[in-house]
């Protein structure tokens, strides 16, 4: 589509954009709300809009109609005045039946930029005007019945009962379906269903030259051709059981909750029309190697990581066995089932096998990037201030797919689910530079050690003596993130940037933190695809609707187009930049393939008319010298308090809540207690970060914005989340309940002052522990514990103490547990009482005493007997 720059698009771009400053950013909602929620209803979809069809007290639609089959839109663009023909579906929902039914083409005016165009979608049927084809149904439609009708409407200019589609346009049409709805307020022929799409004309002329005579820009051919890039993603949703532990020298089996996922990689499935739509694409065909060149599979780390598990074997269960054996008698485990023989095995090894292969032959040919870990929302990862959450998110994900593919990531690129990034956020992608990565070489596990001998040697230079202190926001959870060696790029949309230093599509969020901006607007488009459209927290929210209300095949039709208007808006970029910005087409996370389909061809079209040039990822997010320079000549705004510079210039009703990231930052902070509190030994292939590296995992899947940010989804999306968390923290329980104190009985009597207090510490983790022996007593009670206590692996040990006990009470009571050597607890308390000297002597005292008398008493008793039997003689 070569394109005609029209004084109404510079305007109407000004007035559709509202300016960030006075936009309401996004905050996370204390706790989780449904789009049903009245309070959060409107963030969601906006009730003046998509309003004008009968529904019933749910909001759902009593009329469905769907778009089929559109082939004459197969390539997402029709030729100017080729007739459009539609093949529909309707369905009555109702229990009422419909009658005088009739369907009509409609459009709306064009629009000139992709803003306009995704407000159009929303707009009412009246802004729709130009009238085409009307088609008439004879037959009514009973109460549950589906019936396929199809329309045809002319478009050309001069043609009867048309829609007049002018070439090198993109315009909305809406087909409006009208009937008599025979039931209660709905009698009478009235409007029943709208399907809206957005519709691309080709050029009239094909020789004409690119540059149209009516520019306003004046500037030569290459710079008017934009780059374009498409970042097309491989992730799904991992339903690994909850409550695994890491173990070697061979992985813990894997147990999936559901076939899911192997649905996905079988024939015909999801994963596998994804991989093969995109592999045809970029080997076959005349245009393959510039498409190939110009776009990237984003794969999500974790997919590729349990799909390699599944590869070698794998169980469906729903519960995962219980770790900590329970003692029974031999007699009642005669008829009793093995804990390991639950669940069944898995049936799709072989498509996992298959998928692998080919997902490895695809990596080698082109460019691969790693998305976070589980598609893990990176601002509520940022909220947590952990760490270790922080690195396995970004740091570990480029790592995992060398690793399995044998091909190295681009790296250094992130690209939130979400959109944008928050400030806070910001402060942990130091961890996303590869260049400063040494996973490969020694595993996160090595960090750990690293970091933790780090502390050690710096808490070996305190003198204060806080051995009995506890921390609830251990070191490890504060440390600064490195500032990057090689700048780490992070996509956001360009809405989501306003009060920090830009040079066009770029700007520096923190030192060696670049954002690379792209259109907000074909960011939205391209989100609500596919069939759990999503809604995303930088869209305006004015034009925010039940995005299903328009057919999957609709809405993918809708964003090749705006994926060509996209490109053509840049092609002649006006007087507010002198060359064409690249295009950078992002893909959702949950890519259906019919909306692939229709991306990948787009883009191929665009390359092959000259329209558009390839562009690598890697070229996309480096800006040149001069931009470079321009950024470095500006200096980073310091944010005041409650004064945001980057992030949602919007309500985000889709971000995660205060609530779960209060208990995620818990979770992670008691898995690093957990692996603090281990040690490594000689003797065991497992390291203590390897035994908790899943439960993190864990906590990073409970955090993912998969099916969160749609409508339909996001109230499952948030109970799955939620009963994650839940599981991770009974499993977080158990295995530090694991390592207990087991008191000697009620009471412990000493000898003497000098006599030890005995205690047995025991622990059930695969792994030795070291924990310091931590109590609370009366005054004037000391006990004089060993500095550590280390406790084998699946073993005990007796812990021997002093004491210092206050002399003039008989009995002390003590209560006594196991820390960290930082001071967190470990174990439960548990209560002994001692006995001391003083109460012993009492006792024995009181017990002589009673001895005398009793034998006294007998005395007696025996003296009288005897002097009676002498009376009785005599």
């Amino acid at each position: 589509m070569k394109w005609r720059v029209h004084g109404l698009a510079v305007a109407t771009a000004l007035c559709l954009s509202t300016p960030a400053w006075l936009a309401l950013p996004a905050l996370a909602a204390p706790t989780p709300q449904s789009p049903t929620d009245p309070e959060v209803a409107s963030q969601w979809a906006n009730p003046a809009i998509r309003a004008e069809v009968p529904t019933d007290q749910d909001g759902q639609q009593l009329i469905g109609l769907e778009l089929i089959e559109a082939d004459d839109l197969a390539t997402a663009e029709i030729e100017p005045g080729q007739p459009l023909t539609l093949k529909l579906a309707i369905t009555n929902y109702a229990d009422a039946a419909i009658s005088d039914i009739s369907l009509q083409a409609r459009r709306a005016d064009t629009a000139w930029t992709t803003s306009q165009a995704r407000r159009t979608l929303s707009f009412d049927i009246s802004d729709y005007s130009q009238l085409g084809a009307t088609q008439q149904l004879l037959e009514p439609i009973a109460p549950g019945e589906s019936r396929e009708v199809s329309i045809t409407t002319p478009t050309a200019i001069d043609a009867t009962d048309s829609l007049r589609l002018s070439p090198d346009t993109v315009q909305a049409m809406m087909i409006a379906l009208s009937g008599n709805l025979e039931s209660g307020d709905y009698n009478g022929n009235q409007l029943l269903a709208t399907e809206r799409m957005l519709v691309s004309v080709g050029d009239s002329d094909p020789d004409e030259p690119t540059i149209a005579e009516d520019a306003e820009a004046v500037v030569t051919p290459d710079e008017q051709i934009p780059g374009l890039g498409l970042i097309y993603p491989l992730s799904a949703t991992v339903d690994i059981v909850p409550g695994e532990t890491g173990t070697a020298p061979e992985e813990a089996p894997l147990i999936l909750a559901s076939e899911q996922l192997a649905g996905q990689l079988a024939p015909g499935g999801r994963l596998d029309e994804l991989l093969s739509v995109y592999r045809t694409a970029t080997t076959t065909g005349s245009g393959a190697t510039e498409l190939n060149e110009s776009s990237c599979l984003a794969i999500d780390p974790a997919l590729v990581d349990t799909v390699e598990r599944m590869s070698q074997g794998y169980t469906v269960s729903e519960t995962r066995p219980s770790r900590t054996p329970t003692a029974q008698r031999l007699r009642d485990s005669w008829n009793s089932t093995d804990a390991s023989e639950s669940g069944e095995q898995g049936s799709g090894v072989d498509d996992a096998q298959r998928w692998l292969e080919q997902l490895r032959e695809t990596a080698a040919q082109g460019c691969i990037l790693a998305l976070p870990w589980a598609n893990a929302d990176l601002n509520a990862v940022g909220a947590t201030a952990n760490q270790w959450l922080y690195r396995e998110a970004l740091e570990r994900g480029p790592a995992t797919l060398q690793l399995i593919l044998g091909t190295t990531p681009t790296g250094n690129i992130v690209v939130p689910g979400s959109g944008y990034i928050t400030e806070q956020a910001a402060l942990g992608l130091g961890w996303a530079d590869q260049s400063q990565s040494e996973i490969l070489e020694k595993g996160m596990s090595g960090a750990w050690e690293t970091d933790a001998a780090t502390h050690t040697s710096q808490d070996s230079d305190d003198t204060e003596d806080s051995s009995l202190e506890s921390t609830d926001t251990p070191a490890e959870n504060t440390v600064t993130p490195p500032e990057p060696a090689s700048t780490v790029s992070v996509l956001v949309s360009d809405n989501s940037i306003w009060q920090m230093p830009t040079a066009d599509r770029f700007a520096s969020l923190a030192p060696g933190i670049n954002g690379v901006t792209f259109q907000g607007s074909l960011g939205a488009l391209l989100a609500a695809t596919g069939p759990n459209p999503s809604t995303v927290g930088y869209s305006d929210p004015v034009a925010r609707f039940d995005y299903r209300l328009d057919s999957v095949t609709s809405r993918a039709i809708s964003a090749g187009a705006a994926l060509r208007l996209s490109v053509a808006e840049e092609t002649f970029p006006g007087d507010w930049a002198q060359t064409a910005q690249p295009v950078l087409a992002i893909a959702p996370t949950d890519l259906d393939p019919t909306t692939a389909s229709v991306l990948l061809d787009t883009t191929s079209d665009l390359l092959a008319d000259d329209r558009a040039s390839a562009l690598p990822i890697d070229v996309a997010v480096t800006p040149t010298p001069q931009q470079q320079a321009e950024l470095d000549s500006q200096p980073l705004t310091a944010g005041g308090s409650g004064v945001e510079r980057f992030g949602s210039p919007y309500s985000d009703p889709t971000s995660i809540s205060d609530t779960e990231i209060l208990s995620a930052s818990q979770q992670a902070r008691y898995t690093d207690d957990l692996t603090r509190m281990t040690v490594n030994s000689s003797g065991i292939a497992l390291s203590r970060y390897g035994f908790t590296l899943p439960l993190r995992r864990d906590i990073l899947t409970a955090l993912s914005g998969t099916y969160r940010n749609s409508i339909g989804t996001h109230d499952e999306a948030v109970d799955n989340s939620n009963q994650l968390l839940d599981d991770n923290r009974e499993t977080l329980q158990d295995l530090r309940g694991s390592v207990a104190l087991i008191p000697p009985g009620n009471v412990y009597t000493r000898a003497s002052e000098s006599s030890p207090l005995l205690i047995v510490a025991e622990n059930g983790l695969p792994l030795p522990v070291t924990a310091e022996l931590a109590y609370s007593g009366p005054e004037g009670a000391y006990i004089t514990v060993p500095e550590q206590v280390s406790i084998p692996a699946n073993g005990s040990i007796t812990v021997q103490m002093t004491a210092e006990l206050p002399a003039d009470q008989d009995q002390t009571q003590l209560t006594l547990w196991l820390s960290t050597l930082d001071g967190a607890p470990i174990s439960t308390p548990v209560d002994i009482t001692v006995q001391t000297r003083a109460g012993i002597v009492s006792t024995y005292g009181i017990g002589l005493l009673i001895v005398v008398g009793l034998a006294l008493a007998l005395l007696f008793r025996f003296g009288r007997r005897r002097r009676a039997q002498r009376r009785t003689r005599s």
